[in-house]
């Protein structure tokens, strides 16, 4: 069997155009020995006594009021980016679309950083609004993070429905959810399925993620990006962001980030503009394992110039920078084997570590150096890193 290879990707727009058409059918009679002459069609009134419902389908969730609640606080979000062709002509055009999530009265609306920009790179031009009764109003970008894949934008707009926040740390595997957004150009759409798993560390094509996220069998699809993603009661538990994708396209494996992250990260890009990180100074292997080979632990201790060999787990320190790591000691091919207490067994543990570490907190490092095993403490500054 031809395996086939796995991808995270962003959930942003394309637009297809469905056409439909309807065959007519001609009634012919069967029977050889029908009348030339038609009788008129004699239609039975329904049935006066209802008919009773299954106790099964009773039992079935209605998500018709969540929907009620949901939808009106879901925009739909389009890009456009200016240029100049050959001839000196200015131009604009759209460049991607996807969805958005009313969070406050005041105008502020929660969508993912790839929406906003062009291939994950370059902040659109203009980024226009429509909301659920069908008026555009352009988006001002308040604050944007890459790292988190989330941004934030405020809007001038009269009588908005904020969307009911929910706890996406209470929530549990099994439990249903709603999916909204803009999937396929399809504005105003939501799917049902339930939390697959929680805590997945995701890392997209074009830049690392790193976010605790939920993963959803509801239909996801490009568009939903920046969209939300609530329990059955209609409240946000997370800002769908990605799908899982193989060579034949989605395999109905949806990525949140959850809400109670999207809060953190919001709060700061409102305030700042953008999101605060606390930097340790250093740059790391992006794939450690290659410290399970017995030729590259022996490599390495002779490169450093050490008599006992690295342990076979860690992250390795590839580059220390003029920082806080710098005047701890952390030195260029060190090994972290554990931090605050979690063993760095993958660079990914290093990264989903650090993903919500701010300034002045404090990292209590083991390392292996030149042969040696030591203990750090490393406080973190503000930047990046």
């Amino acid at each position: 069997m031809k395996a086939k290879n796995v991808l995270l990707v962003g959930v942003g727009i394309f637009v297809t155009a469905f056409a439909a058409s309807f065959a007519a059918m001609s009634l012919f009679p069967m029977s050889p020995f029908a009348k030339k002459e038609s009788s008129p069609i004699v239609m039975n009134s329904a049935p006066t006594t209802p008919i009773e419902v299954q106790d099964a389908a009773k039992s079935l969730p209605d998500f018709r009021a969540a929907a009620k609640h949901i939808l009106p606080s879901i925009v739909s979000i389009t890009t456009l980016m200016e240029g100049e062709n050959w001839f000196g002509e200015k131009y604009i055009e759209p460049s991607g679309s996807g969805s958005g999530v009313i969070l406050s009265k005041e105008g502020h609306i929660v969508t993912n950083y790839h929406v906003v920009t062009s291939g994950g790179r370059r902040i659109a031009d203009q980024i226009i609004v429509k909301f659920s009764n069908g008026d555009t109003v352009p988006g001002k970008l308040i604050g944007a993070d890459p790292r988190a894949d989330l941004a934030v934008l405020k809007v001038d707009y009269q009588n908005l429905q904020p969307i009911g926040v929910g706890d996406s740390e209470a929530i549990e595997v099994g439990e249903w959810v709603i999916a909204a957004g803009n999937p396929l150009g399809f504005e105003q759409t939501v799917s049902v399925g339930i939390i697959s798993s929680k805590g997945r560390p995701l890392k997209s094509q074009d830049y690392a993620i790193f976010v605790d996220g939920l993963q959803t069998d509801a239909a996801i699809n490009k568009g939903n990006s920046g969209g939300a993603l609530c329990d059955s009661q209609g409240r946000l538990v997370g800002i769908n962001t990605m799908i899982a994708s193989t060579d034949q396209g989605s395999v109905g494996i949806g990525f949140a980030i959850p809400i109670n992250r999207v809060k953190d990260v919001v709060a700061e890009l409102i305030k700042y503009g953008h999101a605060r990180y606390g930097r340790i100074g250093i740059s790391v292997r992006n794939d450690s394992s290659i410290l399970g080979i017995d030729g590259i632990r022996k490599k390495l201790m002779q490169e450093v110039g050490a008599t006992t060999e690295p342990p076979s787990k860690g992250v390795i320190v590839t580059e220390v920078y003029d920082g806080p790591a710098s005047k701890a000691g952390l030195r260029t091919l060190d090994i972290m084997t554990e931090i605050n207490g979690k063993k760095m067994n993958a660079t990914e543990d290093y990264q989903v570590l650090m993903a919500d570490k701010k300034p002045g907190d404090k990292l209590n490092i083991k390392v292996w150096s030149r042969g040696e095993t030591k203990s750090l403490t490393i406080t973190l500054d503000d930047g990046q890193g």
